[in-house]
């Protein structure tokens, strides 16, 4: 009797061989004051957790509600690498005069958060566009004299929602809220997790750049809570706390 050998390589993928790209989720928002469903298509994959709600955007979700009337209402809002745009949906959704989101100019991050604001029916006041931190604001600047018939050219609010994690990126993103931000009255809004423990002290880093010149901003600690950690695969049990932490400031 002669064995039969399989040969090993029968299972190889062809060098050609492309994996198919991780599938885009649907995730639901609750409002606390309107009690509606917010419908958030979140794209397959992102480097930059655009492919996900994190827990510091879901708490700023909560705060913007919980402070709707005198934050928002009647207010101009950006959000700045707005991954699924939550924020900014529910900005618009609550009565902000305007809202732009922004992110990378990548045609699939972009297309998808413009589908959040028509599938959730604030096209009316809220707008998509791209955007590299750092770069000339005038597309973000005259689309916002145009939505709001020339009456603001600059931004009450700006959203960063679990972005300071791009540390390299810290001098452009604040160049980018400083020339944005409406002088003496206007509030960035910050939160975020350290998913990074090692790099807690550069994340931190991002609050004493931003008081100093040329920004001259002042940062004010609101808030800490602890959720859960975010990536579920790392299992080292030594950083569970710190990344379960959600820390909220406001720059002003």
């Amino acid at each position: 009797m002669t064995d039969t050998f399989i040969s090993s390589h029968i299972f190889n993928e062809p060098d050609d061989y492309t994996p198919e790209p991780p599938k885009g989720t649907l995730a639901t928002y609750s409002t606390l004051i309107t009690n509606t469903d917010l419908q958030i298509n979140l794209i397959g994959s992102s480097p930059l957790y655009g492919h996900i709600l994190t827990h510091a955007c879901l708490y700023l979700a909560k705060y913007i509600e919980k402070n709707a009337e005198s934050l928002i209402v009647g207010k101009t809002v950006l959000e700045v690498g707005s991954g699924g745009a939550l924020p900014s949906i529910l900005c618009g959704h609550i009565g902000a005069k305007y809202v732009i989101s922004t992110d990378y100019p990548d045609p699939e991050l972009i297309e998808n958060i413009d589908r959040n604001i028509k599938e959730n029916n604030v096209e009316n006041n809220c707008s998509a566009l791209g955007y590299i931190w750092g770069n000339p604001t005038n597309e973000i600047i005259d689309t916002l004299k145009e939505k709001t018939s020339n009456t603001s050219n600059t931004f009450d609010i700006i959203i960063l929602s679990d972005v300071i994690f791009n540390h390299s990126e810290h001098l452009k993103l604040l160049k980018t809220c400083k020339e944005l931000l409406t002088p003496n009255t206007g509030k960035v809004l910050v939160t975020f997790s350290p998913h990074r423990p090692k790099l807690f002290d550069k994340d931190m880093e991002f609050f004493e750049t931003a008081s100093k010149d040329p920004f001259n901003f002042t940062p004010h600690f609101q808030n800490l809570e602890h959720w859960s950690p975010l990536f579920k695969d790392d299992t080292d049990e030594s950083t569970v706390e710190i990344r379960s932490r959600v820390y909220f400031y406001t720059l002003e």
